[in-house]
């Protein structure tokens, strides 16, 4: 059960912003490599900028993992696991957000009641209060 704790997020998703309900991109979410990797390829609206990362379960530690790329050369690993209702995943050290300015970096997956799943991203520099940076609300493709 801890490898289908992201299952929730898999599918053709179109992704909105929850403040102004603007298109911001769309993702495809799959589960491959015999059902122990779930991979995302994002692909923003509007701007020329895309991504995808790798999340797996790692058995030996008990904690999820997601490895993001981007098409601005960015990488970050996320480490973390299930919460109610979906996934939490943290930057172990501080990563560049702005610049030259590092914060820890969170993201979080909630699937909710109607079959949508709400992202937001945070910043810190603590890891004791943060700062939302986006919050997306992703619907099922229906085309």
């Amino acid at each position: 059960p801890e490898h289908r704790a992201l299952d929730f997020w898999i599918g053709e998703w179109d992704a909105y912003r929850a403040d102004t309900n603007a298109l911001a991109g769309r993702s495809s979410i799959r589960r491959e490599d015999d059902g122990c990797v779930i991979t995302e390829h994002w692909v923003s609206a509007g701007q020329p900028y895309s991504g995808r990362s790798l999340n797996i379960y790692d058995r030996a530690s008990g904690r999820w993992e997601q490895y993001w790329v981007d098409s601005t050369g960015s990488r970050t690993l996320f480490i973390g696991g299930p919460i109610e209702n979906g996934m939490q995943l943290t930057t172990a050290a501080p990563v560049p957000v702005q610049g030259n300015v590092e914060r820890y970096s969170r993201v979080t997956l909630t699937a909710r009641s109607d079959g949508t799943v709400l992202q937001r991203g945070e910043v810190s520099a603590d890891r004791a209060e943060w700062t939302t940076t986006y919050a997306f609300i992703y619907r099922r493709r229906t085309d």
